[in-house]
C-alpha cells in the first residue's frame, strides 16, 4: 500500500475514533472512554502530536464526567504540555477550564481559581467569547460552594450575556441551571424547582442523559429538605439507576449519602447503614472529603441509636480526621480570598496612580505651551533691524529645535512610562489611554506646526522678501548673497518641519506625492538613497484621512530609524493597497540589528500606533545582513 493510502487510512480511523467519542459522551460514557483510548493510541503511533492532545483532552473531559477526577488533572496537564511544546494558543483556554474542574472537583479550590483566571486570560486573547463564557460559569460554581451567592449571580450574569450573543441555547440552560442551583442553596425551593423544570425539558427533548441525571439529582436534594422523604427516595432511586447506567461515581456516592439519609428519617436504621456504606467505598476512592466526613457522622449517629456505642465512637473519630482534612483546605480557601482582595485594591491603586501620573502630564504640556507664547511675545517685541532680526531668528529656530528634541524625548518617555503601567491594567483600559494620548500628541504636534509656520514662518518670509530688496538697492557683496541662501534655507526648513509635525490634508495634496516629497527632503540632505513606489497610487490617496496620517507617521518614524542607527545607503519604502488592508514593506541594506536587543521608544510608538489600528508588525533582519520591515493595516 502507497505511504499517501497509509497515512490517509490511519487519518480515517482517528476521526472514526473521535466521532464515537463525541457521540457516546453524554450517553454512553464507557464506550466514549474506550474510544478514546482508542484513538490515543493511534496517534501515538501516527506521531500525531495535535491529535495526541485531543485524545488526551478527551479522556481528561470523561474522567471528570465519570468522577475521575485525578485522572482528569493527569490528562489535561498532558493536553496543555504537548500544545505548549507545538507554540499552539488555540486549546489553551479549554485545556485550563478543563484542569480547574479538576482540581475544583478536588476541593483544590485555590488551583481550581488559578487554572479558571488562566482560562479566560488565554481566551481574551483569542477573543474567544465561548471559552471565556464556560470560565465565567464555572468561576460562579465556585463562589456557590463558598455561599458568596452575590458573587456567583455576577458572573453567571457575565456568562449568559456571552451566551445569548453567541446565540448558544446550549450554554443559556447551563447557566439557567446554575441560578437554579443558587436559588436552592437559598432555600428558595419553589423558583428552583421552576428553573430545573425548564432545564429537564430541553435535555430530555436532545436526550442529554448527563444533565437529566444532575437535575434529577437536586430536585431529590429540595424534597430532602422539605422533609417530604417519601417523594424523595423515589426520585433518588431513579436517580441512582441512570447515574449508574452514566457510570458518575462520585455522583454515585453523594446520591447514596442522601437515599442513607432519608431511610434515617424514615426510620430505616439497617437500610441508612447500607447506603451509607456503598457511599463511602465510593467516596475514599474519589477523595471526596467533605462528603465522606459528613457519612462517618451519620453513621455514628445511627450505631448510638442502636446502642452500639463502639462502632459510633470510631465512626465519629473517622469524620473528625476527615474534618481535619478539610478544615486545611479551608484554610487554604481562606488565603486565595485574601489574595483576591489584596490584588483588587492592587489594580486600583495602579489606576488612581496612572490617573494621577496622566493629570501631571497634562499640566506639564500646557506650562510648555505658555512659556511658547511668552517667547513669542519677547522675539517681537525686540525685532529692530534685518541684521538682528536675522540673529534672533537663527537662535529661536535653534531653540525651537532643541525644544521639539526634548518634548519628543519627554513625550517618548511618558509613553514608555504608560506603556509599562498600563500593560499591568485591564485591556479595555489600555487602548483607551493609549487613544487619548496619542489624539493629544497631534493636536500638540498640529499647535506646534501652526505656530511654526504661521508665526517663524511668516516672519521669514517677510525678512526674505525685505533683504531682496535691500540687495536690489546695495552692492552685490558675497557675504550679502550667503545670507539670503541662509534665509532662504531658514524658510524651507521651517516649512518643512510644520508639515513634518502636521501634514495638510492628503486628500488636497495628495498623500502619495508628500511622502515623495518627505523622502525626497531626507535624500537631500543625506547620503541615503530611498527609492518609494504605490500599488495602486490613485487607490492609496483615496484612503480615509486618519489611516493615511498614521501611515505616513509610521513611515517617518521608520525612516528616521533608518537614519540614526541603520548606517544604510539604500533603502525602500512600498505601499501597497490590498482588498482588505495596506501593506507597507521598508528595506534597508545596512547594518541590521538582533531582535533579542531590547526595542527603542521609536519601534514601541510604531507597535502602539498598529496597536489601536488593529495592525500587524514583522521584522527581518540580522547583524549585518540590513532589515525587512512589513506592515499589514485593516482598511475595515
Amino acid at each position: 500500500m502507497p505511504v499517501f493510502s497509509q497515512q490517509n487510512a490511519k487519518t480515517a480511523l482517528i476521526d472514526s475514533l473521535s466521532g464515537v467519542y463525541r457521540s457516546a459522551l453524554n450517553s454512553q460514557p464507557q464506550k466514549a472512554k474506550k474510544a478514546a483510548l482508542a484513538w490515543l493510541k493511534e496517534a501515538k503511533k501516527s506521531n500525531n502530536k495535535l491529535q495526541e492532545a485531543q485524545a488526551y483532552y478527551a479522556l481528561g473531559n470523561l474522567g471528570n464526567n465519570l468522577g475521575e477526577y485525578k485522572s482528569t488533572v493527569t490528562n489535561t496537564q498532558q493536553t496543555i504540555k504537548i500544545l505548549k511544546d507545538l507554540d499552539s494558543k488555540t486549546g489553551l483556554a479549554a485545556s485550563y477550564n478543563l484542569l480547574a474542574l479538576g482540581y475544583k472537583n478536588m476541593a483544590e479550590y485555590p488551583k481550581a481559581m488559578d487554572n479558571f483566571l488562566r482560562c479566560l486570560q488565554f481566551a481574551e486573547k483569542e477573543n474567544n467569547k465561548q471559552q471565556q463564557a464556560n470560565a465565567y460559569q464555572n468561576i460562579a460554581n465556585l463562589y456557590i460552594l463558598q455561599e458568596d451567592y452575590k458573587k456567583a449571580a455576577e458572573n453567571l450574569d457575565r456568562a449568559a450575556d456571552l451566551f445569548r450573543e453567541l446565540k448558544d441555547d446550549d450554554g443559556v440552560l447551563t447557566t439557567l441551571f446554575n441560578f437554579a442551583n443558587i436559588l436552592k442553596e437559598q432555600g428558595k425551593f419553589d423558583e428552583a424547582r421552576k428553573h430545573y423544570q425548564t432545564v429537564l425539558k430541553y435535555r430530555r427533548r436532545e436526550g442529554n442523559k448527563k444533565v437529566i441525571a444532575y437535575v434529577n439529582m437536586n430536585i431529590s436534594q429540595m424534597l430532602l429538605e422539605e422533609k417530604k422523604y417519601n417523594e424523595a427516595l423515589i426520585s433518588l432511586k431513579k436517580t441512582l439507576s441512570l447515574l449508574e447506567m452514566l457510570q458518575f461515581k462520585s455522583d454515585i456516592a453523594i446520591v447514596y449519602n442522601d437515599l442513607g439519609l432519608c431511610e434515617s428519617k424514615l426510620g430505616n436504621t439497617k437500610k441508612a447503614i447500607f447506603y451509607f456504606e456503598k457511599a463511602l467505598s465510593i467516596g475514599n476512592q474519589q477523595a471526596l472529603l467533605q462528603y465522606n466526613s459528613e457519612i462517618y457522622i451519620n453513621i455514628s449517629q445511627l450505631y448510638k441509636k442502636q446502642k452500639d456505642y463502639q462502632k459510633a465512637l470510631a465512626f465519629y473519630q473517622k469524620a473528625i480526621n476527615k474534618e481535619d482534612q478539610q478544615n486545611s483546605l479551608d484554610k487554604e480557601k481562606y488565603v486565595a480570598k485574601l489574595q483576591e482582595r489584596y490584588e483588587t485594591q492592587l489594580k486600583e491603586a495602579q489606576i488612581k496612580l496612572l490617573e494621577k501620573e496622566q493629570k501631571l502630564s497634562d499640566a506639564e504640556l500646557q506650562k510648555a505651551a505658555l512659556r511658547v507664547k511668552r517667547q513669542l511675545v519677547v522675539r517681537n517685541a525686540f525685532i529692530a533691524g534685518f541684521v538682528l532680526v536675522l540673529i534672533t531668528l537663527i537662535l529661536l529656530r535653534l531653540f525651537y529645535i532643541q525644544r521639539l528634541r526634548i518634548q519628543k524625548q519627554l513625550s517618548s518617555q511618558q509613553e514608555e512610562n504608560a506603556r509599562q503601567r498600563i500593560n499591568q491594567m485591564m485591556q479595555e483600559h489600555k487602548l483607551s489611554v493609549i487613544e487619548r494620548y496619542q489624539e493629544g500628541q497631534e493636536e500638540e504636534r498640529s499647535r506646534l506646526a501652526r505656530e511654526i509656520h504661521d508665526g517663524i514662518g511668516s516672519d521669514l518670509a517677510g525678512i526674505k522678501i525685505a533683504f531682496e530688496h535691500y540687495l536690489e538697492e546695495a552692492a552685490q557683496k558675497p557675504q550679502a548673497k550667503r545670507l539670503l541662501e541662509a534665509i532662504s534655507n531658514a524658510c524651507i526648513d521651517v516649512r518643512g518641519l510644520s508639515h513634518q509635525l502636521h501634514p495638510l490634508p492628503f486628500s488636497k495634496i495628495g498623500f502619495s506625492s508628500f511622502l515623495n516629497d518627505f523622502v525626497a527632503q531626507i535624500t537631500q540632505k543625506t547620503e541615503l538613497e530611498i527609492q518609494t513606489f504605490f500599488f495602486p497610487e490613485e487607490e492609496i490617496d483615496a484612503l480615509p484621512e486618519e489611516l493615511l496620517a498614521d501611515a505616513y507617521r509610521i513611515v517617518q518614524e521608520l525612516i528616521n530609524n533608518i537614519l540614526k542607527h541603520a548606517e544604510a545607503t539604500q533603502a525602500e519604502v512600498q505601499l501597497t493597497k490590498h482588498e482588505d488592508h495596506l501593506n507597507i514593506v521598508i528595506n534597508d541594506n545596512g547594518k541590521g540589528f538582533q531582535k533579542t536587543k531590547k526595542q527603542g521608544i521609536g519601534l514601541r510608538n510604531i507597535k502602539e500606533r498598529l496597536h489601536k489600528m488593529q495592525g500587524t508588525l514583522d521584522i527581518d533582519s540580522g547583524s549585518g545582513n540590513g532589515t525587512s520591515i512589513t506592515i499589514d493595516i485593516p482598511l475595515n
